[in-house]
């Protein structure tokens, strides 16, 4: 199996490692995380240092690596993390557990990992470095830009586009050809029938914006 290692030790970390075990593809060589500790693991996987490591890494062989910070908090920490990994040459796959269901008529590039349970449906188009959570569905014709997390039970009607770095809230709902623009929260549970512009958060039903970002 070829070589990953895996960047950023928290929570959802652990369900990369599941993803890429559910498809025995890879081997994962370890984690490194900017606040490394000796002797700490990931699930099964050790912590083998700082980020400061990646380079040597990929010298030695790994050609492969994938971004495992959750998005949240941290959204615009994930592009960077990509893009570093990018500058040093790593090749970074798309990862589908086994148990998602993926149109081969979908579009999905590199850098996405698409959790068990979601659907993805033909004609979908999902950019760099996104996050399609457990039990998301994202319909026909959809367009995620990059760096975008579709959280847990969310789900996208037919024609949908969101915007880079959005995040769109767990268990909310957007209906058919709505436009959420860049750097975006829809908040939990939320409502969306209308297009939302850049830089808010949006939340309730309907959907309304209640600041700006």
């Amino acid at each position: 199996m070829e070589k990953i290692v895996l960047v950023g030790a928290g929570g959802h970390c652990k369900v990369i490692i599941d993803i890429i075990k559910s498809a025995s593809r890879y081997n994962i060589v370890g984690v490194t995380d900017k606040d490394y500790n000796y002797d700490k693991f990931v699930l099964d996987i050790p912590i083998i240092g700082d980020d400061s490591i990646l380079e040597e890494l990929y010298n030695t062989g790994v050609k492969n690596a994938f971004v495992c910070v959750g998005a949240l908090q941290n959204i615009l920490t994930r592009e960077k993390i990509y893009n570093n990994l990018k500058a040093i040459g790593f090749s970074i796959p798309v990862l589908i557990h086994k148990d998602a269901m993926v149109s081969p008529y979908a579009n999905v590039a590199g850098g996405t990992c698409i959790m068990p349970g979601a659907i993805i449906n033909p004609g979908a188009y999902i950019e760099e470095n996104c996050i399609v959570n457990t039990g998301a569905v994202i319909e026909h014709d959809c367009k995620l830009q990059r760096n975008t997390h579709i959280s847990p039970k969310a789900c996208l009607a037919g024609g949908v586009s969101i915007g880079r770095n959005t995040h769109v809230g767990m268990g909310s709902s957007i209906i058919q050809s709505v436009h959420i623009g860049n750097n975006v929260i829809i908040g939990a549970g939320a409502v969306v029938v209308e297009n939302i512009v850049d830089n808010v958060v949006a939340v309730g039903i309907p959907s309304k914006i209640i600041k700006c970002r």
